[in-house]
């Protein structure tokens, strides 16, 4: 039995039987970092997973179009396209974490609010179903992203289940909230659910609030404590240096006609459109981003001069394409983001290979996770567990001979 965390806030202890010995119920004692990575994409996950020290040894995804980008930059040995459906355990190899950045439409405030029940974020169970045949050969670790709205999804019932489910595979569960806005200069907060089985040595106790536990995070938790946790201490967020212009392609010369640009400015308000004219002063090149919203008093552009672009989004019709303002010496001019720029707001290298049109890049990108923040979430939860866990097998089969 593993007692939940002590967050002053009444935990009570969880019920749900943990194995506390790895060596004895979790296999052999060598471990590496090996991972697999479901809902795989163009592979931002696997940049992630090699930034943190993991290998990559498997990747399946569905997307034929978004494979295309995978193979151009990590080849296609490991790659699976194919329905997570049709997967059986057996196709996955030996490994020590399983991700899975299972689709968000039916869990986003923009999307059908369907749930797991809908069409789309329902394939977690396939996910599940997977890693509960792999049996005796379950990855010591799993790691889900997903959008925030699956905090209130079902009124929390959903993430209830999602964490229930790992509990009964017998894996203790810890969540965090991180913004890419602390690495890049894109808003995108994500939520992310991290499994380990086993206990570790560490004591891991939440003593303290902390940014990537907000109270929405913290009051799920308290709602949900008949679950089994383990909310390991973290570290520092980084500070972001960089801001949009910093991101700027400037090989993107696609700037609109005056009549397009006027429409434009006739869907923002007065409050914005001051923003705008605000860029325009600047003796230097300044920069903001502008989305389409529908609202109720029709289509509105919505400007954002803060330095930060808002929250990425896959290219599908107007309202869901990122456009780029720039003002200079009285003057201001728009076009869409470039795919370039929208990688560089994952935190891609300008070597990572786009070798598809346009529209299919950013729809790749706009699926994606933050590189930068899921890697310091792997280095500050997974690393660390998976460290503690290798030293006290190492300790426990010195002990044995």
């Amino acid at each position: 039995m593993v007692r939940a965390p002590h967050l002053g806030i009444g935990f009570k202890e969880a019920t749900t039987d943990i194995c506390t010995t790895p060596p004895s119920c979790l296999g052999p004692t060598t471990m590496n970092r090996t991972a697999a990575e479901f809902f795989a994409g163009i592979g931002l996950v696997r940049l992630a997973l090699e930034k943190a020290g993991w290998s990559v040894v498997f990747a399946n995804d569905i997307d034929s179009k978004k494979f295309e980008m995978y193979a151009a930059a990590f080849g296609e040995h490991e790659y699976l396209v194919n329905d997570i459906a049709t997967l059986t355990s057996d196709a996955v190899p030996d490994i020590e974490l399983a991700t899975a950045s299972f689709p968000c439409i039916d869990l986003s405030l923009a999307g059908s609010r369907a749930g797991l029940k809908g069409r789309h974020s329902s394939t977690y169970w396939h996910f599940h179903r997977l890693v509960k045949g792999m049996a005796e050969r379950k990855p010591r670790f799993v790691l889900l992203e997903n959008v925030v709205g699956l905090l209130h999804s079902a009124d929390g019932e959903d993430l209830r289940a999602i964490c229930s489910s790992l509990n009964e595979l017998g894996y203790v569960c810890d969540l965090l909230l991180v913004d890419a806005v602390h690495f890049v200069p894109q808003s995108r907060p994500r939520l992310f659910v991290i499994g380990v089985q086993g206990r570790t040595d560490a004591d891991a106790l939440l003593t303290s609030p902390h940014p990537t536990r907000p109270a929405p995070v913290i009051s799920f938790i308290r709602r949900n404590n008949d679950l089994a946790w383990l909310l390991h201490p973290v570290g520092p967020l980084p500070k972001r240096r960089r801001t949009l212009r910093d991101i700027i392609d400037a090989r993107a010369n696609t700037w609109w006609e005056s009549e397009r640009r006027e429409h434009l400015w006739s869907q923002m308000s007065d409050a914005h459109k001051r923003l705008v004219a605000g860029l325009a002063k600047s003796e230097e090149p300044a920069y903001a981003t502008v989305y389409k919203r529908v609202r109720p008093s029709g289509c509105r552009a919505e400007v954002r001069a803060d330095g930060v672009a808002g929250c990425l989004r896959t290219p599908r019709g107007g309202s869901s394409k990122q456009f780029v303002i720039e003002g200079h010496n009285g003057r201001w001019r728009v076009r869409h983001m470039s795919p370039r720029e929208y990688g560089a707001l994952q935190g891609i290298s300008s070597s990572f290979p786009i070798t598809v049109p346009d529209n299919q890049a950013m729809m790749g990108f706009g699926d994606a996770v933050c590189v930068p923040a899921l890697a310091w979430v792997i280095r500050n939860t997974i690393n660390k567990h998976f460290d503690l866990l290798k030293e006290q097998d190492h300790r426990l089969v010195a002990q044995a001979v």
